[in-house]
């Protein structure tokens, strides 16, 4: 029978194990190309395309993208996304000043295993000029999905989305989450660009 203190240790020892056994997560940090010939035909996630390049820089706490030639439909700077999960709501000024609108990106990210998922969705907030409430709009939230593949100079990006609130029409139709074009998948192959 085990006392106080040996059961301690033991279960100490236990979780130290756990730890170390645990990979650490991938860096995804680099500049990326596309790969054309092994990404197939585009598939079209409403509006976002395919980005030529991409530049990622990960830290142990935030990962920041850059989209080159496409991507994301929201300012670059905006594209932060932090690594514990705790979203983000930063203010995009792209619009310039506008009364009574403010409109904020949320970004969020969660880790999957060794793959790393990033939402990122515009917000809008404006007060209502008859009863003084305050109205929020939801965009199309864009996914994407990032795997290192073989010998991490290959990376995985599945782009895909959905709406936090879908509208009751959608181009003059009763809404249909089957010919909503925001949930279509494309999965697009990087290379890492070497420098020379």
């Amino acid at each position: 029978m085990l006392n106080g203190r040996a059961w301690a240790t033991l279960v100490l020892a236990a979780a130290c194990a756990t730890v170390s056994a645990q990979s650490p997560v991938p860096d995804f940090s680099g500049n990326w190309r596309i790969d054309d010939a092994q990404s197939g035909r585009s598939i079209d996630v409403w509006g976002q395309t395919r980005a030529r390049v991409l530049v990622i820089t990960q830290t142990p706490l935030e990962l920041t993208l850059i989209t080159d030639g496409g991507g994301l439909n929201v300012p670059v700077d905006l594209q932060r996304y932090r690594l514990d999960g705790d979203e983000l709501f930063v203010r995009d000024e792209s619009l310039g000043e506008l009364a009574n609108f403010a409109r904020k990106v949320r970004t969020v990210a969660h880790w999957d295993g060794h793959a790393l998922k990033t939402e990122t969705e515009t917000v809008s907030e404006s007060i209502d000029a008859r009863t003084g409430a305050l109205t929020t709009g939801r965009g199309i939230t864009s996914v994407l999905t990032f795997r290192l593949g073989a010998g991490e100079n290959e990376l995985l990006v599945e782009r895909t989305g959905y709406r936090a609130h879908p509208p009751p029409l959608l181009h003059g139709q009763p809404y249909d989450r089957a010919t909503d074009l925001a949930y279509n998948v494309d999965r697009v192959r990087y290379v890492k660009a070497t420098t020379r």
